[in-house]
């Protein structure tokens, strides 16, 4: 299995007079350093003296990711957004979140299924497990247990691929059902689009093309829209 990705964030092209989607793209995707950071013991603790307190969970997220550890960071961001679902910054920052896991993930999931066409490919050059020599040896003990372990890890990836993509999407959803417009919409669109959700890409495209005024990008959310209707059509949705 091999997990192909859409279209990046550049179809529409910075510097056409509408949206500014370089800036766009920087404001929700870029990561920005936080000073004043407590550590994660601490603000693990504060979240534990105080479970209903959405600045506990927010600091808490704010020293985990400092630390690299964005498993975490976004499950202390999931528990903030419940708390404070109309935070857009914050839903914004756990996109973000969730689409770096998720390209992490599929990152490794390739990587794991090239490795296992590799172990594939070396046993061939054994007897076949179908002649009598092969069955009378069996498979290699050591080729089996690299299959097995190389083929767990390839599941274990795909499956938190499909969780953290799914995720994604969801949660800039979120964001364009709290905030509607063309930063909200752009953003729901590209992730959709970028983990090859095109019913929610192309509604989103629709949203986008009602709040943009610049002939030339309205042109290219047309083509864009026009593409996705075909993409679906073909899938027979």
């Amino acid at each position: 299995m091999v997990i192909v990705f859409g279209a990046g964030f550049a179809f529409l092209g910075v510097g056409s007079g509408g949206l500014d989607l370089g800036q766009m793209i920087r404001d929700t995707f870029g990561s920005k350093g936080s000073s004043g950071v407590p550590s994660v013991s601490a603000a693990l603790k504060r979240t534990h003296e105080h479970p209903r307190d959405p600045a506990a969970w927010k600091s808490y997220a704010d020293a985990l990711e400092k630390k690299g550890r964005t498993n975490e960071a976004i499950g202390a961001l999931e528990n903030y957004t419940r708390l404070k679902p109309k935070d857009v910054p914050q839903l914004n920052r756990l996109g973000r979140l969730e689409y770096s896991q998720a390209d992490a993930s599929a990152a490794v999931a390739q990587a794991a299924y090239a490795q296992q066409q590799s172990v594939y490919a070396s046993s061939t050059f054994g007897p076949s497990q179908s002649s009598k020599l092969g069955q009378a040896l069996g498979q290699d003990p050591i080729t089996q247990a690299l299959s097995t372990k190389v083929s767990t890890s390839a599941q274990d990836a795909t499956t938190k691929y499909s969780t953290a993509s799914r995720k994604a999407v969801v949660t800039f959803q979120q964001v364009a059902k709290v905030a509607p417009g063309a930063d909200s919409y752009f953003n729901l669109a590209q992730a959709a689009e970028h983990f090859q959700n095109n019913k929610v890409a192309l509604g989103a495209y629709r949203s986008l093309l009602k709040y943009e005024s610049d002939a030339g990008t309205k042109a290219r959310i047309r083509a864009k829209i026009a593409q996705l209707e075909a993409a679906l059509k073909k899938a027979g949705g």
